[in-house]
């Protein structure tokens, strides 16, 4: 599927209906070129912009994963500082050690109900726009921390029955088993969607 395709798709009536779909899931993956991470980036932005417009009114919110990991890492407080600053004062001495607590954090409830947080700050936001779509991308940037197939399990409690679609960007392709990059085979199939023409 192209990036104009998606687009397509994101416009389409049916599909912006948060009940249509698989029974399972509202959660579905845009798969991509890896070596196409900058320009992807832009043509999410464009998306949103092209979506909330007058004909279309999809107010989408854009997620990266790993700048919300950034974000979570510094407002949780470690003594004095925050879970942030005592990571990067650390790494150069332990970093083994800041690998684990970071795999750990990434992994943790308290992590997964802030992006929650995130979620329903926007669709809670007045206005006339409707909101049925959420994007994620970031996950290359966020390997090793978090695979995509334990974001979508540990996340799915909160977006099960929610009225948006989640939409995952996904640098990788998929033959038999989901391959990031290309290059690193994940640990088992993911529960969303793949988006095709």
């Amino acid at each position: 599927m192209t990036i104009t395709e998606l687009y397509n798709r994101m416009c389409d009536k049916n599909f912006q209906d948060p009940a249509t779909g698989n029974l399972f899931s509202n959660a579905y993956m845009y798969l991509y070129d890896s070596t196409q991470e900058n320009q992807i980036r832009n043509e999410i932005q464009t998306i949103k912009e092209r979506l909330i417009r007058p004909d279309v009114y999809q107010d989408i919110l854009i997620l990266d994963i790993f700048e919300l990991f950034c974000q979570h890492l510094k407002q949780k407080k470690f003594g004095q500082k925050t879970l942030f600053d005592f990571f990067l004062e650390r790494e150069a001495e332990t970093p083994d050690k800041v690998n684990d607590s970071l795999v750990r954090e990434a992994k943790s409830n308290d992590f997964f109900a802030f992006i929650n947080q995130n979620i329903k700050e926007h669709l809670n936001t007045e206005g006339e726009n409707k909101k049925s779509y959420v994007t994620i991308h970031g996950f290359g940037a966020i390997f090793p921390y978090l695979r995509t197939s334990k974001f979508i399990s540990n996340f799915e409690k909160y977006f099960i029955g929610e009225k948006y679609k989640l939409i995952i960007f996904y640098p990788g392709e998929v033959k038999d088993f989901y391959s990031l990059f290309n290059l690193l085979n994940d640990e088992h199939p993911y529960r969303a969607i793949k988006l095709i023409s």
